[in-house]
């Protein structure tokens, strides 16, 4: 038998990597770096951790557990993913300003005219002041 078949007949039935892996390795890389210069025992210790957690993850059998692992971390990356890209969104589009309603924090996107403005949150007919500095 070859190493190969040898390799795929232990890791069946066991977790193997995936994005938490590769997000746990990551950030052991960078804290390397970083240790590069300042040359910690602690920043080491916590390197190590995490790199011993991330090839646990990998080795472990209890698939479940990891995949609900994964699934919590992927959620959480993709909020932050959704978060930059309306930030990039919003600041591309130079016609509109966002505000939000004081009443019902709804965002509101409204033309960019520059002034002060009373307007109307559609979602709970509140009327407020908005203040739009550049035109």
């Amino acid at each position: 038998m070859n190493f190969r078949y040898k390799l795929m007949q232990f890791m069946s039935g066991r977790n193997g990597i995936d994005n938490l892996f590769y997000a746990l390795f990551a950030v052991a890389a960078v804290i390397s770096i970083i240790n590069c210069f300042v040359n910690s025992f602690v920043l080491q210790f916590i390197i190590w951790i995490i790199l011993g957690y991330a090839f646990f993850r990998v080795l472990s059998r209890n698939v479940e557990a990891r995949r609900r692992e994964n699934q919590t971390f992927n959620r959480m990356a993709m909020g932050f993913k959704e978060k930059r890209n309306v930030r990039r969104q919003r600041k591309a589009d130079y016609n509109h300003v966002y505000k939000k309603c004081p009443a019902c924090h709804a965002v509101l996107r409204l033309p960019r005219r520059k002034g002060k403005h009373n307007t109307i949150c559609p979602r709970c007919n509140k009327q407020f002041k908005v203040h739009v500095f550049k035109a």
